[in-house]
């Protein structure tokens, strides 16, 4: 207790410390915290479930308030994400603390002014109220960036484990598929199964979206005729009772997006519009080139921007439901009707392709959703022909990297059934050390998120010593070590067979 009243950032301890009394003088020390401070508190717990353990930690949430769990065993990326973002937002808060203590300052030598000089006191008075407006408007301002960057964090670390398990699972059924034949049941089961496993996928990488840890595909691309093209589609989606209309400048500037992102997007869009008109209504999209200024308060520099609107006529929004919109999982949606992800994804791919969204509603007002995108430097490529699907590649020596013991079983299963022969390393230098001693592979398959040595890193050292040896990186995160291996060829997980051997096609020889 005694080291609490130090400079603290983050208190890190394990659910067995707080049995007892201990809770209740944390939590008397919690309630004596100063307005601006809301420590965070990362509680280690054990797999420990039922009606006890459950009301204990609601309890510690009540008690603590700003308080995140994590079950061990935990992966360290887990940890370290969580603890870097609980950092991150208390050095805000002393930011915030400091920013009060000067307005306070600056207040009182207003008050001074103000008592010398009585002919300006209404002048002095309405400065000092509208400084008060503003020091609030930021306080809220950035109490919401910090709640939403850490959930950003905790939520990308979770996806990240859940889509190491998706792997596998995919992996597995992909092969279980095709060694069982032709029993119908079984595999009507297994078609089930991967169904579920693909609907997992696709709520990671909503969630990775939303944390902007998503792998984007930026390009220019004419927002005019990707949205034109999306309209039939839309109109399907939304249903006759529904009326689409466009309302897009003729003239409009590339904009910088990966253009299959913003297609998913677009689409979450007006089915969430679709869902607040339950007797019909009109769905607006909006093109216009806008310019922005500091004072728009949206979270983005100044310039110009292409903004993409999407209105609808349906119930709206109240304050409270408007300033949650963009939480995962949020939805007024009944149980069964949506995840709670599909603004949350937006918001993401906004934030993490350089843009902004912004939300109006009122109740019985309808809703807008606007989506700010940065402009592009260069024109949008010309439409080509589809590409043609690779064939498979050639029996090849395959050098396989991954931490994690279950994938890397499901892994090399799926190397082994596509024919080549696979050397296996449990680590970044386990690797190294195989190819010091005279392995030499045809390829390097690697993943990113290793302890001690990320794949990124692994494959700068292997390029230094095998500089002709190429090399795959299987990841789920965006974001990798430097702009040095942005260009290595990257593949997503969770990844099926067929595009295990897509990819691997591309840079081996194909079989004859």
């Amino acid at each position: 207790m005694d080291n609490l009243e130090c400079i603290v950032e983050v208190v890190l301890l394990a659910e067995e410390a707080l049995y007892g009394n201990n809770i209740f003088a944390l939590e008397e020390w919690v309630d004596c915290q100063p307005p601006w401070s809301d420590q965070p508190f990362i509680v280690l717990t054990n797999h420990n479930e039922g009606p006890k353990f459950s009301a204990f930690r609601r309890e510690v949430v009540k008690r603590l308030r700003n308080v995140a769990f994590l079950e061990r065993p935990l992966q360290a990326i887990t940890l370290q994400t969580t603890v870097v973002s609980a950092e991150r937002a208390r050095r805000r808060q002393y930011e915030a603390r400091a920013y009060l203590e000067n307005q306070r300052d600056a207040a009182q030598v207003l008050e001074r002014l103000v008592a010398e000089r009585t002919a300006d006191l209404e002048r002095a008075n309405r400065q000092l109220r509208e400084e008060i407006a503003g020091r609030e408007r930021a306080q809220a301002a950035l109490l919401q960036a910090q709640k939403i960057e850490a959930l950003g964090q905790l939520v990308g670390g979770v996806a990240h484990d859940f889509n190491n398990l998706l792997m596998a699972i995919i992996g597995n059924l992909d092969l279980l598929t095709k060694k069982l034949g032709e029993d119908a049941r079984l595999q009507r089961l297994l078609n089930g199964a991967m169904a579920g496993a693909q609907r997992g996928a696709i709520l990671t990488q909503r969630l990775l979206a939303f944390a902007r840890k998503q792998e984007l595909k930026a390009q220019a691309t004419d927002v005019r005729r990707l949205v034109s093209d999306m309209l039939n589609l839309i109109e399907r989606s939304v249903g006759p009772m529904v009326r689409v209309e466009l309302k897009a400048e003729y003239s409009l500037p590339a904009i910088d997006v990966d253009p299959n992102q913003l297609e998913m997007a677009l689409l979450n869009l007006a089915l969430n519009a679709r869902d607040a008109m339950l007797s019909g209504g009109v769905l607006t999209i909006g093109l216009s080139l806008k310019d922005v200024h500091d004072d728009h308060h949206i979270g983005i520099s100044s310039g110009r921007y292409v903004e993409l609107s999407v209105q609808d006529t349906g119930v709206g929004m109240d304050a409270e439901t408007l300033a949650r919109a963009v939480e995962p999982f949020f939805s007024t949606k009944g149980v069964g009707k949506g995840t709670g992800l599909g603004l949350s994804m937006v918001f993401g791919l906004a934030q993490q392709s350089g843009g902004a969204l912004r939300l109006e509603s009122s109740l019985s007002g309808g809703t807008t959703v606007r989506l700010y995108l940065p402009i592009a430097m260069k024109a949008p490529a010309v439409p080509g022909r589809a590409p043609v699907t690779p064939k498979r590649s050639a029996s090849a020596r395959i050098l396989f990297v991954d931490d994690d013991p279950l994938i890397a079983a499901s892994t090399v299963s799926l190397l082994e059934d596509l024919g080549h022969d696979v050397i296996e390393a449990h680590s970044a230098p386990e690797a190294l050390r195989l190819l010091e001693r005279g392995l030499v592979p045809d390829l390097l398959i690697t993943d990113h998120a290793m302890p001690g040595m990320t794949g990124s890193e692994l494959a700068l050292e292997v390029r230094r010593r095998h500089s002709r040896l190429p090399i795959l990186l299987a990841t789920g995160f965006a974001e990798l070590d430097g702009d040095k291996v942005a260009d290595l060829p990257r593949l997503g997980k969770p990844y099926t067979l067929d595009q295990l051997a897509s990819e691997i096609a591309r840079l081996l020889p194909l079989e004859k």
